[in-house]
């Protein structure tokens, strides 16, 4: 009989094996990964571009994300309503788009229909016609886009975060871009991106799924045989500004009913060997819903609904960040709070059941993340982008499951300084500027677009 009234123990995790890879490079550089993954009838194409938004400059911020954007306007013979009714007719969907670190064109398909679909998207990697009426009509968007930020306390205050943290150079500006450089980007601008950047020795193509390696490898080295080569452009530097002690930045925003706070500065690349311990160390701090943060802030003192701690990994230093949107009239005790849960991680004072806990759920939630074809394909697209060996995700679950209580101590102490961090708060500066007086940081005031405020 099963005593329904105790709840059974935990068991071992199940072994996870990575499907296999099969690898090929094409004369023309292009590198071709497939992974066979017969769970579903489906088939997940990608190309990466290893050039994204950090290759902007600050006169065409947003340039990298407008080209993306701009793919799926026409490529080959068929144009935006062609392309699109064409993919519908095989049963999937087509997707393109940019982050920090890279550009990306996806096709989500019948895995019965890979063959006409490995070839529109191979059209719209290395054949798209770029028309002037579809800048004019995403840029548009795009600009319509920017204009509602420009009332989202949230997005105030991560692009003045950002700013202040990177400056003007990369991962300084918005991926989107500004109204100024939006509207100053020109169709001779995204031609000459598109065809800087958009090479097959600077990227990969993956394929998985219900498909053939074999078969899947050998049309994409058909399809792509003819995407030209030529010298990659340099990878772009990132220089974060220097933050000698921590300092406020306050934007007003009068009829505000809620402060949007950020607190954090430079972090690290996806690269970076401590890789898992930081994940670990984090989702103590604040990665996950039951962390320090979120726990204090919302459970413990009702000061907010959410908030959360974020290392963005990118390709180089990515922003260590804290946010949370918090009641006017309790901003200066959040801050104070937080930059105490930052003091307190790096004391190593971590209980057992606390990184168990921790690290269970991180092994726990993983297999969830590696079922389907598109989300093999993503993981793929993580090997390529960041270097990361062929037996990375085998061994996931071990290097969490690896992480002590010494590393949390060590890498928190390297990587998380609340002496010396950027204090962003968007809110109502006349609720908020004398209580936030009382933290002994130098307070600065400055609009929505960074400028100083003088009185």
């Amino acid at each position: 009989m099963i005593d329904r009234a105790t709840a059974p123990s935990p068991t071992a995790p199940r072994p996870y094996h990575f499907p296999k890879i099969t690898r090929t490079t094409l004369p023309n550089g292009l590198r071709v990964l497939v992974a066979e993954n017969r769970n579903a009838p489906i088939a997940a194409l990608r190309t990466l571009v290893k050039s994204g938004a950090d290759h902007d400059d600050a006169e065409h911020a947003g340039l990298a994300s407008i080209v993306a954007d701009l793919l799926d306007e026409g490529a080959a013979n068929r144009d935006a309503i062609r392309l699109a009714e064409d993919t519908g007719l095989l049963g999937g969907s087509l997707a393109t788009g940019a982050d920090w670190d890279a550009s990306y064109i996806s096709v989500d398909v019948l895995s019965r229909n890979v063959q006409p679909s490995v070839e529109i998207l191979a059209d719209v990697s290395f054949r798209a016609t770029l028309p002037p009426d579809g800048l004019d009509r995403v840029r548009s968007e795009r600009l319509m886009e920017i204009l509602q930020q420009r009332d989202e306390p949230a997005a105030i205050a991560g692009k003045r975060f950002a700013g202040l943290l990177y400056g003007t150079g990369a991962y300084g500006n918005s991926v989107i871009g500004n109204a100024d450089s939006v509207a100053r980007i020109t169709l001779d601008d995204v031609r000459r991106f598109y065809d800087a950047h958009y090479l097959p020795n600077a990227s990969s193509v993956v394929i998985s799924g219900d498909v053939d390696s074999a078969r899947a490898a050998e049309l994409a080295a058909q399809m792509f045989a003819n995407w030209k080569k030529a010298e990659e452009p340099p990878r772009p530097v990132v220089s974060p500004q220097s933050i000698p002690e921590s300092r406020v930045y306050l934007i007003d925003r009068p009829q505000a009913v809620q402060s949007e706070i950020r607190v954090g500065h430079v972090g690290v690349a996806r690269s970076s060997e401590d890789y898992f311990a930081i994940t670990v160390m984090n989702s103590i701090l604040g990665g996950v819903f039951n962390s320090r943060i979120n726990l204090n802030l919302r459970e413990r003192h009702g000061y907010t609904y959410g908030a959360r701690s974020t290392f963005a990994f990118r390709r180089a230093q990515g922003p260590f960040v804290v946010s949370a949107p918090v009641r006017n009239e309790v901003t200066r005790e959040s801050v104070s709070e937080v930059l105490a849960e930052l003091r307190r991680i790096r004391t190593g004072d971590v209980e057992t059941h606390e990184l168990e806990d921790t690290k269970n759920y991180l092994m726990g939630v993983f297999p969830a993340t590696v079922q389907s074809a598109s989300d093999i394909a993503s993981r793929l697209l993580d090997m390529e982008l960041y270097g990361l060996p062929e037996d990375y995700f085998d061994r996931y679950r071990e290097n969490i499951a690896a992480i002590e209580k010494d590393d949390i101590a060590r890498v928190a102490q390297k990587y998380v300084d609340p002496d010396r961090a950027l204090i962003v708060i968007v809110g109502n500066a006349g609720q908020i500027r004398e209580p936030l007086g009382t933290l002994g940081l130098p307070l600065h005031e400055i609009d929505i677009e960074g400028n100083l405020v003088t009185a």
